[in-house]
């Protein structure tokens, strides 16, 4: 069971490198299309659609690693000023409900993405794309959510102290 912790935990550390080059690419394709357009050249016509699918991978990839290293958005301020029982039974609502979300989104993701598949349904925009291409991303990244949102519901159950990976600089990739 470790060798799967420690082999999830290497794949969270891939997932957080990949929004990083995402945004690298976004803001260098954006910053072309900008300068192409102030020198009256012909932009990108399909930069728009680019960031916005670039937007959907990058948070849907890089979610679970965020949660991994305790940086989700939590809400320190009102679990700070509960005694420790009090916030360990609200750090494990918290975490039930994580796993209650995420699991319905990667369901219907999958639903979803299937029927999108079956029915060859294609997005027709600057890209001539298949819609389950994208639609793909939000269960696969969802997924990811699931399985660390369940790591973490197991941890504030039976092993409080470790509920909570400690916030530290060696934690962050960025």
């Amino acid at each position: 069971m470790k060798k799967m912790g420690e082999a999830f935990d290497r794949l969270l550390a891939l997932t957080s490198v990949i929004p990083g080059i995402i945004v690298a690419l976004l803001a260098i394709g954006v910053a072309v299309e900008v300068f192409a357009r102030n020198f009256g050249l012909t932009g990108a016509y399909w930069m728009l659609e680019a960031v916005e699918y670039g937007l959907l991978t990058l948070t849907m990839v890089g979610a679970a690693y965020v949660l991994s290293i305790g940086r989700h958005v939590t809400i320190d301020l009102v679990l700070g000023a509960l005694k420790p029982r009090t916030q360990r039974i609200f750090r494990i609502c918290i975490n039930f409900v994580i796993v209650v979300v995420s699991g319905t989104v990667v369901y219907y993701g999958i639903i979803t993405t299937h029927l999108a598949y079956i029915e060859d349904s294609t997005l027709y925009k600057s890209f001539e794309i298949k819609e389950w291409i994208p639609m793909a991303v939000v269960p696969g990244g969802m997924a990811l959510f699931l399985i660390e949102g369940l790591r973490q519901l197991y941890r504030s159950i039976f092993d409080p102290d470790m509920a909570r990976p400690p916030p530290s600089e060696a934690n962050e990739v960025f």
